[in-house]
């Protein structure tokens, strides 16, 4: 009964030692199984990074508007107000009225018995005023000028300052004269108390 004991205690030994010699893979003793790594599945796609879209319009900010400096163009306006301002002086000097001042000797063409002697001065603008003597037939009367004056026209109304008898009615010269070489010649009308009594040529020089 001992002996069938160990005769089955020695199988079971020999079967384990079966068993751990065919668990131990073919090569060195000792050696240690290294574990095998599955590589990636490739196939798998990768995800997709959208690009940033380059299409969009940038920013376009307005360039600040500078003043003029261009120095021609400023000469070229000093220039233009300069010529303008000379244009204005020569319209100006274009437009003065001539020099009347002073005392002028009138005579009538067709009458050789009347006079008139005017002392004229300026009074503002191109107006004229005056005063002197007319002459008729050797008898003298005060009297006061006023008209206005223009670059070469001179028109002028010559009354009598007051009549020396008290039924005189005044007589008016109405004188349209202009300057020819320092020389006022041009038409009268002679009225006395409004009414037209005659006409003619006057020429008047600078005493």
């Amino acid at each position: 009964m001992m002996r069938l004991a160990i005769v089955m205690l020695s199988v079971i030994l020999l079967s384990c030692l079966s068993i751990q010699a065919h668990a131990v893979s073919p090569g060195e003793a000792g050696d240690i199984a290294v574990p095998s790594i599955t590589a990636p599945n490739m196939d798998v796609p990768a995800p997709i990074i959208s690009a940033p879209n380059m299409d969009m319009p940038r920013p376009n900010p307005k360039p600040l508007i500078k003043p003029n400096s261009n120095p021609n163009q400023t000469l070229n306006q000093t220039g233009n107000m300069s010529s303008t301002q000379t244009q204005v002086t020569q319209i100006q000097q274009e437009v003065k009225p001539m020099n009347v001042t002073g005392k002028w000797a009138m005579k009538f063409n067709d009458s050789t018995g009347k006079s008139l002697d005017l002392n004229l001065w300026p009074s503002g603008g191109s107006k004229i005023m005056g005063y002197g003597t007319l002459t008729v037939e050797g008898t003298k009367n005060s009297v006061t000028a006023s008209g206005s004056v223009t670059t070469h026209e001179l028109k002028l109304i010559a009354k009598s300052a007051a009549p020396e008898y008290a039924n005189q009615k005044y007589d008016e010269y109405d004188l349209d004269l202009f300057m020819v070489n320092n020389t006022l010649s041009g038409t009268y009308i002679l009225k006395s108390g409004g009414q037209f009594l005659d006409k003619g040529n006057a020429t008047a020089t600078k005493e």
